[in-house]
């Protein structure tokens, strides 16, 4: 296939550009309304001679693809990103958050970084690789909507009703790719699995009463009180899965603290470890990558202020390691040892992971220390979801989170800015994660 039109000017200023017309489409979710997005997506590859479809799971939910094969054979690589945002409220934001305004050196607004700046550099990857480069198989790029939502009207919708279109053997993503730095050097880290997430809802049963005598009635919020008490105050205990057994070996070298990693992976000692860690919010990451979780979220009881509540319903948001499902639920609530109380699941996803011997991992692997002398990779596991849990269980696909960052700002700085205020990309990284996944990539098909 042959392409028209090549990059003017510097290639992190191209996308850069680029990157600021797509932040002014304001595709927050809810609503999304990712099909303007998408048609801009598609006009940009278009200006490279490259065609694509725009496909609505509903009017407005656009989500973009494009599948290029190179006759010769070899797997298909997917590379992933998706066009919708979180809500921005412009008032507490420096610059307006859908302005795209480029300045100091940085690509401002929603998106920028979750995930915007993303679709842009891969665009301009699946741009080149077409365009000059030699590559095995199929690659395809696909821009979705949906995500921020759960991705059932995006990615969800997509591998059900064109199941042909995201079919991969390999997948780059959101997710990872963000640099640590510490006294040893830098670290990398992959996203290579999600935890599974099991939102349920137990409801408690009593006997109203007058309140102004409690022992009339059985009050079914005392007892949904019980229950919260029991399920914070006592931790699941920790299952270091082997991708966060190696990120937090590989984290605690790079930091100077070896000597930690045995204590944190030892469910003996881990408790007293994590308490230990100063960074409190670096130790709720771990704590939360460590084991299962179930955090109290909603609850409702009571009709007036007089009555003592008969009916509680509480909600509850259950994240299950690899490995784990429902069933661990329901016998891990029961030996807490309180009973008299209905459990529903309100949702259900598996957790899923990625193997890591694979050409792709290791071309990673590979690549980021010649970009970044002395940097190492590391696999990670994430608390939250991407759409690569739907290639996962779909086509077993080994998808990677992997859009790299250098910590040009703080690496506190930038992870708050994602769903927070004042979200911005340097033009420098997006330069950089442009050559990090085209080198990835061309690591990748020298050796397959």
């Amino acid at each position: 296939m042959r392409v028209k039109e090549g990059l003017r000017g510097s290639v992190g200023e191209d996308i850069a550009r680029f990157l600021s017309e797509l932040i002014k489409i304001d595709t927050s979710n809810p609503p999304g309304n990712e099909t303007e997005a998408a048609r801009l997506v598609y006009e940009k590859l278009s200006e490279f001679g490259i065609t694509g479809e725009i496909l609505e799971s509903e009017p407005g939910r656009g989500s973009f693809v494009a599948s290029v094969d190179s006759g010769e054979p070899g797997p298909t690589v997917l590379l992933l990103s998706h066009l919708d945002v979180v809500p921005a409220d412009p008032r507490e934001w420096k610059i307006h958050p859908f302005s795209g305004e480029v300045r100091g050196g940085f690509v401002w607004g929603r998106g920028a970084l979750d995930c915007k700046g993303l679709v842009a550099v891969e665009l301009f990857v699946f741009a080149e690789l077409v365009k000059r480069e030699r590559f095995k198989g199929r690659l395809v790029f696909a821009a979705t909507a949906d995500e921020e939502k759960g991705g059932k009207k995006g990615v969800g919708w997509l591998v059900e009703n064109r199941p042909e279109l995201l079919r991969a053997d390999y997948a780059i993503n959101e997710g990872g790719g963000f640099e640590i730095k510490g006294k040893k050097g830098s670290l990398f880290v992959v996203q290579a699995a999600e935890k599974g997430v099991y939102w349920f809802r137990v409801t408690f049963k009593g006997k109203p009463g007058h309140a102004s005598v409690p022992l009339a009635g059985d009050n079914a919020l005392v007892k949904a009180s019980d229950f919260i008490s029991a399920i914070t105050k006592r931790r699941p205990r920790i299952h270091p899965t082997p991708h966060v057994e190696r990120f937090v070996k590989d984290l605690l070298d790079v930091v100077g603290k070896r000597w930690v990693a045995p204590l944190l992976l030892n469910p003996y000692t881990a408790n007293a470890a994590l308490a230990k860690i100063p960074d409190r919010s670096v130790a709720a990451l771990l704590d939360a990558m460590l084991r299962n979780t179930l955090t109290p979220t909603i609850i409702r009881a009571g009709q007036k202020e007089n009555i003592i509540p008969s009916l509680c319903e509480l909600a509850v948001d259950c994240r299950l390691l690899p490995g784990y499902d429902e069933r661990w639920v329901k016998t891990y609530l029961d030996s807490l040892g309180i009973r008299g109380y209905e459990i529903e699941f309100l949702h259900k996803e598996p957790p899923s992971e990625s193997p890591i011997d694979t050409p792709l991992y290791e071309a990673i692997e590979k690549v980021m220390p010649k970009l970044v002398p002395g940097a190492r990779v590391t696999t990670y596991m994430s608390t939250g979801g991407t759409d690569s849990r739907y290639l996962r269980w779909k086509y077993g696909t080994a998808a990677y989170g992997f859009s790299p960052i250098r910590s040009d700002l703080p690496l506190s700085e930038i992870l708050k800015m994602v769903h927070g205020v004042n979200e911005r990309v340097s033009i420098a990284n997006l330069e950089f994660g442009y050559k990090a996944l085209l080198e990835t990539l061309r690591e990748f098909y020298s050796v397959i």
